[in-house]
């Protein structure tokens, strides 16, 4: 085939692929210019998860009406000289943002700049300037995007439900009001306003606004500056932690980034704070010198280089580290009761020397189950905890070493599922309803997941259906499923939704949601068990289809076989 240039629609296409991967991603870009443009008030509307219209209004500075159809060429921007490449100090600065965006949807854009007589719109198909004039507009810009991807169906269709798409937008908004108190920003999805933050310029409003008024109280300040660089940060105490890595927010800057190393930076701050599985809300604004960062590494602008990266783990470790100084691990309560397995006719009875099965000859049914994984595992017998964490075990083929918390997960994944399966769900009633305090992006898991919640036990609803409300909360939990045994109900219950934005859960919703809830009910790593506790959940995990994997993928143990002991042992 021989070299050609590209058709200019067809490198629009594929150049705008690379910044607008969903709609969150136009969300962000034109979140950021309004940022940079001095905004004090942003309003963000969507339908239809951002498919059918996303438009973020403004008042900011505006473009002046010669420069708005120019705002759309690509790699046209007023926020770079050529010399400012290494020391970046706006959140946009491309020129690729507004023609990419263009390139893949419908878009309006209205515009005043504050001593203009009048506004100027501009209307764009598929990139191509269709009509330009004058217009009725405030100071500031709007800028409507419609019928996103209705060009790009490959894409459209690899995107999640409304509802998921207009979570990841949720996350967008919210993350900028954090990194921006004194800008109040709103939200709302398909008509109904979802969260709203003042603008007053205090963080711990803004958290409040986002993830609800009590967890804002509760959340402790830290701060340390030099020469060249500052940091300040709420984070929670021990007791605030959540089942997800999502409430750990890094901005640089006041750039929101995705750093695995400053995440865990955080994290390493809570070393021994908090049991496995359990992760810190943190909200940390690291200010470094412009030139220490190098923000050109992808066209979406979320990740980034440090120069000296070790250092800068220091700068959010130490702080964060000496403020959590001397305070204890919370509890979580003791292990929750095991349903009581039925005895098998194989089980191992305790006094029995290891490799005998209980009751003489094995059965078929045993043969079977005497296999080598990954068939079904044999019938096993417990020895003790590790760490207690792993349980001990013994088989025909040698010893098990089996993840409690990974096994119980398989245990009650397959449970919920037959349940789902064998007739109406079974709902546990709350004699004090919970009120819940919803982020912006938990708000939009329930509203995609409604009915799987329902059909596991779980049972909510709106104060005021319909009724628009401002900031975090809006609904009650009335009932739970019989298996979640919590002394919070509320609390269990945001943990589950936010379980489902793991990024190893299955795909099938309904499945998702039962793995979602199996993770929570599960025994945590750190509770110890008693010896017939073990014996059950070794039963019950016996008897699973699945046994070798939690429903996240992990496996749920490890064997060491017979000949494998020999050998290391130098017995052969």
């Amino acid at each position: 085939m021989p070299i050609r240039i590209l058709p200019p629609e067809v490198a629009r296409r594929i150049a705008a692929g690379e910044v607008v991967e969903r709609p969150a991603s136009v969300v962000k870009e034109l979140l950021e210019n309004s940022l940079d443009a001095g905004a004090t008030r942003v309003s963000v509307e969507i339908a239809e998860g951002g498919t059918r219209l996303i438009r973020v209004t403004d008042n900011g500075c505006g473009i002046e009406s010669g420069e708005l159809e120019l705002a759309f060429r690509r790699h046209a921007t007023s926020k770079l000289e050529a010399e400012d490449l290494g020391a970046i100090a706006t959140l946009g600065f491309r020129g690729e943002a507004l023609p990419s965006i263009a390139a893949v949807s419908d878009v309006e854009a209205v515009s005043r700049t504050a001593g203009a007589p009048s506004a100027t719109l501009v209307r764009l198909e598929a990139g191509e300037v269709v009509e330009s004039r004058a217009a009725a507009g405030p100071a500031g810009t709007s800028i409507a995007v419609r019928n996103l991807f209705r060009r790009q169906p490959a894409r459209l269709k690899f995107l999640r439900s409304a509802s998921a798409e207009a979570g990841q937008i949720a996350t967008v908004v919210s993350h900028y009001a954090l990194a921006y108190p004194e800008v109040a920003f709103s939200l709302v999805v398909d008509g109904r306003e979802t969260f709203a933050t003042s603008g007053s310029g205090s963080r711990r409003e803004a958290v409040s606004g986002v993830y609800g008024s009590g967890t804002a109280a509760a959340m402790i300040e830290v701060s340390e500056s030099s020469e060249d660089h500052s940091l300040e940060a709420l984070i929670g105490a021990p007791g605030l932690s959540r089942a997800s890595r999502s409430y750990i927010t890094i901005f640089i800057n006041r750039r929101w980034v995705r750093s695995r190393t400053l995440a865990f930076a955080v994290e390493e701050a809570y070393r021994g704070l908090l049991p496995a599985g359990r992760y810190p809300i943190a909200i940390v604004d690291l200010h470094l010198p412009p030139s220490e960062v190098d923000v050109n590494v992808h066209p979406a602008k979320a990740e980034v280089r440090l120069r000296d990266e070790r250092r800068v783990f220091g700068l959010v470790q130490r702080p964060i580290r000496a403020a959590l100084a001397g305070m204890a691990a919370p509890s979580y309560g003791a292990a929750p009761a095991w349903p009581r397995a039925q005895p098998l006719a194989s089980s191992w009875a305790p006094d029995e020397p290891a490799g005998v099965p209980h009751g003489g000859p094995p059965q078929p049914e045993v043969e079977a189950r005497q296999q080598p994984l990954p068939t079904r595992i044999p019938v096993l017998r417990p020895l003790g905890q590790a760490g207690t964490t792993y349980v001990i075990a013994e088989g025909p083929a040698g010893l098990y070493l089996i993840d409690q918390h990974a096994a119980h997960e398989r245990v009650l994944f397959e449970r919920i599922r037959a349940g789902r399966q064998g007739g109406p769900p079974a709902f546990q009633g709350l004699l004090a309803p919970a009120t819940l305090e919803l982020t912006p992006q938990q708000e939009a898991l329930l509203d995609g997941h409604r009915e799987a919640l329902r059909s596991v036990g779980f049972e909510v609803e709106a104060f005021a259906p319909g009724r628009r409300h401002r900031g975090p909360g809006g609904y009650i939990l009335r009932a739970v499923p019989p298996l979640m045994k919590a002394d919070d109900p509320g609390r269990a219950f945001t943990e589950v939704l936010d379980l489902l934005t793991r990024e190893d859960a299955p795909a099938d919703p309904l499945d998702r949601l039962a793995a979602s809830l199996a993770c929570h009910a599960a025994v945590r790593a750190g509770h110890s068990l008693s010896v017939e506790e073990m014996r059950d959940l070794l039963r019950q995990l016996e008897d699973c289809e699945t046994p070798q994997t939690c429903p996240h993928g992990r496996p749920t143990m490890l064997h060491l076989s017979a000949d494998e002991l020999a050998r290391r042992f130098a017995r052969r």
